[in-house]
C-alpha cells in the first residue's frame, strides 16, 4: 500500500519462526512452533479457527455495510471488521488472558502437552502468543514440554 500511495516503503522483517499446521484427515492435526511439535484435536480446532478467520477476509458480507442490499457501495473500514464477533469471542475467552499472563512456564508446557483428544485451543493459542513476546518464557516452556505421545 505504501508503494501504491507513493509513500516511503517499510522494510519487511519476517518472523523468525512461524506456526505450521497440517491436518491429518482424522479430526486431528500436527503443529510446529518454537522448535516443538504437537498433535491432537485441539490443533485441528485451532487450524480451523485460523483458516476460517482468514477466509472471512474475502467474504463480501464482512467487507461492506449491508452487502446484500447495497452491494459494494459502502466498504467497511478495516478497523471495524469483525467487531461484533470480536466482542462475542472476548466475552467467551477473555477470562483466559490474565490466567495465561500469570501462568508459569511449567504450567504452560503442561497445558500445551495435553493428550490428543483435548479440543480446547484458545488458551494454547494465547500461550503461543506469550511465547512469541517473551523469549525466557518460551525457552522454559520448550524445555518442559513433554506431551504423553512423545517417546524417547
Amino acid at each position: 500500500m505504501h508503494f501504491l500511495k507513493d509513500e516511503k516503503l517499510v522494510e519487511y522483517v519476517p518472523q523468525p519462526s512461524f506456526l505450521a499446521l497440517l491436518m491429518t484427515g482424522d479430526g486431528k492435526a500436527l503443529g510446529s512452533k518454537f522448535g516443538i511439535t504437537f498433535s491432537g484435536r485441539w490443533v485441528w480446532e485451532m487450524k480451523d479457527y485460523i483458516d476460517t478467520g482468514f477466509m472471512k477476509l474475502f467474504d463480501p458480507k464482512y467487507l461492506f455495510n449491508d452487502y446484500k442490499n447495497k452491494g459494494t457501495a459502502e466498504p467497511i473500514e478495516n478497523a471495524f471488521l469483525f467487531d461484533d464477533e470480536k466482542a462475542e469471542v472476548e466475552a467467551e475467552i477473555g477470562h483466559l488472558r490474565p490466567k495465561v499472563a500469570a501462568m508459569s512456564a511449567l504450567e504452560a508446557a503442561e497445558i500445551l502437552g495435553c493428550g490428543e483428544e483435548e479440543t480446547a485451543f484458545h488458551e494454547r493459542l494465547m500461550i503461543f502468543g506469550r511465547m512469541a513476546n517473551e523469549d525466557d518464557f518460551a525457552d522454559e516452556v520448550v524445555k518442559n514440554f513433554k506431551p504423553p505421545y512423545y517417546t524417547k
